[in-house]
């Protein structure tokens, strides 16, 4: 008689013959199945986005040197975070129905709470659902169910997408008229002051790459309705200029551009890099 151990290990045998016979004929797939993306585009190939909601309306453009906002107004934006705001092209999901075959306006769907354009591909985003508060989001004909990282992000508007830089890189300025004194760009690119001595050039080059490179902590809409404490005015290679107004430098720093009615926050530290030199700084 045969043993039970033979029993078990002839069973075994049998079993992978059966199930390597039917994966065959009827070519089951094993392993682990990539989930589809909500779209068929790729981050990399989006050139226009533009973002709808009941305040905001926004369209940006891919160049050659980044990002820049179109409307409402033209201004380089904030890469990272439009980079950020593209992933939502290549996400993946298994939480997925046909916009057919449930009520839309249940999922928030009919009148969605915002609409993101990647190229011509459109995404409406709808209401969270109850349980791991993710939202449902339609692409096409298809409802899907994605985590709650991407409105909450677009719903922030303008001060979410412009970059952070009081004057960034494409804009060349060549000279910075400050409260007291102006740096001004010579023949053979160094900056020099106007109406002050006394301090050293790497001072005053470090201002001047603070308004170029250096970021604010956060941008929020223009408060006009208060009065600022100074003016600074920047003039442009092209002959154009430009104002800005310090509304504040305690507690913090907030730089006003009236024209594009943003303002800018840095920390109060930053007076003597960003408004104002400071003697004492030279070497003795």
């Amino acid at each position: 008689m045969f043993s039970r151990r033979w029993i078990i290990n002839y069973v075994l045998v049998v079993l992978i013959v059966i199930f390597t016979y039917v994966g065959n004929r009827f070519d089951v797939q094993t392993g682990y199945q990539p989930q589809q993306h909500i779209t068929g585009l790729k981050p990399e190939n989006i050139e226009s986005v533009e973002i709808q909601t009941a305040d905001t309306a926004l369209a940006l453009k891919r160049d050659s040197g980044g990002w820049m906002l179109e409307s409402p107004i033209r201004w380089p934006a904030n890469n990272v975070n439009v980079e950020r705001l593209l992933t939502i092209a290549s996400v993946e999901t298994d939480s997925r129905l046909a916009a057919n075959e449930i009520d839309l306006a249940t999922l928030g769907l009919k009148f969605p709470k915002a609409i993101l354009r990647l190229n011509d591909t459109e995404v409406l985003f709808g209401a969270t659902n109850n349980i791991g508060a993710r939202r449902y989001t339609m692409v096409g004909s298809t409802v899907f169910l994605l985590p709650d990282q991407h409105l909450p992000f677009i719903t922030q508007g303008l001060t979410a997408m412009v970059d952070r830089r009081l004057l960034p890189q494409t804009y060349e300025f060549i000279a910075l008229k400050l409260p007291g004194f102006e740096i001004s760009r010579n023949d053979n690119n160094t900056w020099q002051l106007i109406d002050a001595d006394g301090f050293e050039q790497g001072q005053i080059a470090t201002l001047v790459e603070n308004w170029k490179n250096l970021e604010a902590s956060r941008v929020k809409l223009f408060a006009a309705d208060k009065m600022p404490r100074q003016k600074i005015r920047v003039l442009f290679a092209d002959g154009q200029n430009q104002e800005f107004f310090v509304m504040s430098i305690d507690p913090e720093i907030v730089i006003a551009n009236p024209q594009l009615r943003l303002q800018y926050h840095f920390p109060a530290d930053l007076y003597y890099q960003l408004i104002s030199l400071r003697a004492d700084e030279i070497p003795g």
